[in-house]
């Protein structure tokens, strides 16, 4: 399947989005006369007034001085009272800005973006982060660019919405419609925009381990709140669940716990009653608590990636040439730090298999220093999946990873073998697999272990096929040759 419902390429979209207002969220109310902290917890209710007051106090400074906010309490301290009035009356109130169907969207993506908020909060809280608040923003704000295509008049987040309204296929459905994901958007607007720097490297497809822990908090409690109202017991939820216990370093009871108290502390900054996390206000009861032992909820739907014959021969020549400026390019519209030529080739592997070849899932993970474990580093089509961001395996087990690992190889583990094999494959490949048949290779620089591929598709039903996997193979040789030699 083409990309369809909009022809603009990323940096044509942060053109087309720059002089959007957001609206304002309807019931929402400022007292300017309250103190600069609790006038500041009555803006971060409103994701279109943080905002605001982002880009007001960032068009008042100079460009090259690169000092950019980081919460509202600094907002109120820099703008005064009638600072912060003047950017809210300046607002477009959303029942008037929005037709009926997007209002409804605009509306639930705001509680998405204070529910996730308020939940990372928490979460830095328990982890002694000196200023929690500024992970609050920067979760906030990763939902600008969802919020932004609600406000604008094309209707690109309904047709995605209907395209994909389990959150498991959103990825898949924003890339047939744009071309590109939510997320890599809204990190170009970061960037665009002088967001705080925790935004832009929250919304990047990089692996957990290769980020910091502020911002592995901001995609956990995202991918949290969208997965919210399928309720505790959906299948990537149970995953969030274990790889927030991990983070925190806490128990199963007290990740509920947990879990409730953000979406209380959400439910009450609300000024209505919550619609996508209502069932996670409560920490079940144990009489009724999500058996652990039972097969989760799965998802349904979703949309199929078809092979682009031009992109994978495109992304072939760059790699052939060492022409690595457009990959440069997709790089720095997006991140704020430099990249190196080893990133450039990580990335067209990457692009090439997802962009190119229809791969909806793919992983690449990086050798440690120690030669003896792999570990996730870039991803596409998975942002926010626990098991993929921390994909982690040791490479000296007698296991299909050993097999390939000891020299270049790709294997292609079919559902009909999938059964037999299953015995050789480690706990952390299972996880990624879930069943499903996929591709793997390995990637050598000279006579040593450099990478891992892995790639799949994502609904159950769209299969692997031979020519997909010849062009797989050849792919992922011609990328190592690459990363040897860049």
């Amino acid at each position: 399947m083409s990309t369809f419902g909009s022809t603009r390429r990323l940096i044509e979209w942060v053109e087309a989005l720059d002089g959007i207002k957001l609206p304002r969220m309807p019931r929402h109310t400022l007292d300017v006369d309250l103190d600069a902290r609790r006038l500041a917890e009555q803006i971060y209710a409103d994701p279109a007034l943080v905002l605001s007051m982002i880009r007001h106090i960032n068009s008042r400074s100079r460009r090259h001085m690169d000092s950019r906010l980081h919460s509202m309490e600094e907002a109120v301290i820099l703008c005064g009272a009638n600072g912060v009035q003047q950017v809210a009356d300046s607002l477009p109130s959303a029942q008037s800005a929005l037709t009926k169907k997007r209002y409804r969207g605009y509306l639930l993506t705001c509680e998405r973006a204070v529910h996730a908020a308020c939940q990372a909060r928490l979460w830095a809280g328990r982890l002694a982060d000196m200023l929690p608040n500024e992970v609050f923003t920067g979760t906030l704000l990763r939902h600008t660019a969802e919020l932004a295509m609600w406000a604008h008049p094309e209707g690109v987040m309904e047709l995605i919405r209907e395209i994909a309204p389990d959150p498991t296929y959103t990825t898949d459905a924003e890339y047939v419609t744009l071309g590109f994901t939510l997320g890599e958007l809204n990190s170009a607007l970061a960037k665009e925009w002088r967001l705080p720097y925790l935004v832009s490297e929250a919304s990047q497809g990089l692996a957990a381990n290769s980020r910091s822990p502020r911002s592995w908090t901001v995609g956990l409690a995202t991918r949290l709140a969208a997965l919210a109202p399928a309720g505790w017991n959906h299948a990537e939820m149970i995953n969030v669940r274990e790889a927030l216990g991990e983070l925190l370093e806490i128990e199963s009871d007290d990740v509920y716990e947990m879990i409730a108290s953000g979406a209380r502390e959400a439910a009450e900054m609300l000024p209505w009653q919550p619609v996508t996390f209502n069932s996670l206000l409560q920490k079940p009861d144990p009489e009724t608590a999500p058996d652990e032992a039972a097969p989760p909820v799965t998802s349904r739907g979703g949309v199929c990636l078809a092979t682009r014959w031009p992109i994978v021969r495109r992304i072939r020549k760059e790699l052939e040439s060492r022409d690595y400026q457009r990959s440069a390019e997709r790089l720095t519209l997006k991140a704020e730090h430099r990249h190196s030529e080893t990133d450039h080739v990580a990335n067209l592997i990457v692009t090439g298999l997802y962009d190119g070849l229809g791969l909806s899932r793919v992983l690449y993970a990086q050798i440690h220093g120690d030669h003896e474990t792999l570990s996730a580093y870039m991803l596409r089509g998975v942002e926010g999946n626990p098991v993929f961001h921390r994909f982690r395996v040791d490479i000296t087990p007698d296991t299909l990873i050993r097999d390939i690992c000891q020299q270049p190889a790709a294997v292609w583990v079919r559902r009909s073998h999938y059964q037999k094999l299953q015995p050789r494959l480690p706990a952390a490949l299972q996880s990624l697999a879930e069943g499903r048949p996929f591709y793997l290779a390995s990637l050598f620089a000279g006579d040593r272990i450099h990478g891992l591929v892995y790639a799949d598709r994502h609904r159950a039903d769209n299969d692997l096929d031979q020519s997909s996997f010849n062009a797989f193979r050849k792919f992922c040789a011609l990328g190592a040759v690459r990363l040897a030699n860049p």
